[in-house]
């Protein structure tokens, strides 16, 4: 019996620590870097919006980052990101009002850009996660997206 209650005890240690260990384990991650370009002026503040497969990008984004705007450019970065398919929507927030302004058309009245290459058009249609996903692991360059 005291065999039995040995045995039982560590393998129930063995069980405890390994679990344990898997819990500390650090997750894959990294810092996603952005290189917005396509300002027409430093006015206001560049803005960069990340969506997870699960998330409407027209809904409020999972990371939102803020960036001066210098020499037309600006660098946003997600840091300790973990690695995975993301989609990414950037614009320049020319009134720093912290929202993407609309004209009466209800049309972007303020530079927007896309992650994956998508540009807005009649062609394009609207944009979806599946048209900006990309996917982010060790070694990711940076995402290039330029505002129109």
């Amino acid at each position: 019996m005291t065999k039995n209650i040995s045995l039982k005890a560590w393998i129930l240690i063995c069980c405890l620590t390994a679990a344990t260990a898997w819990a500390d384990a650090p997750q894959e991650q990294g810092d996603l870097v952005v290189h917005v370009s396509g300002f027409n002026s430093e006015q206001g503040q560049a803005i960069a919006n990340l969506f997870r497969t699960q998330d409407d990008i027209f809904g409020k984004p999972y990371v939102r980052v803020v960036a001066p705007i210098q020499q037309g450019k600006a660098s946003l970065i997600f840091p300790q990101l973990p690695y995975g398919v993301y989609a990414v929507t950037a614009f320049h927030d020319e009134n720093g009002n912290n929202e993407l302004d609309h004209n009466v058309l209800r049309l972007p009245a303020e530079p927007l850009g896309f992650s994956n290459g998508f540009k807005l058009s009649i062609f394009s249609g609207m944009p979806s996660f599946e048209k900006l996903r990309f996917t982010f692991a060790a070694g990711a360059k940076p995402l290039e997206i330029t505002l129109k």
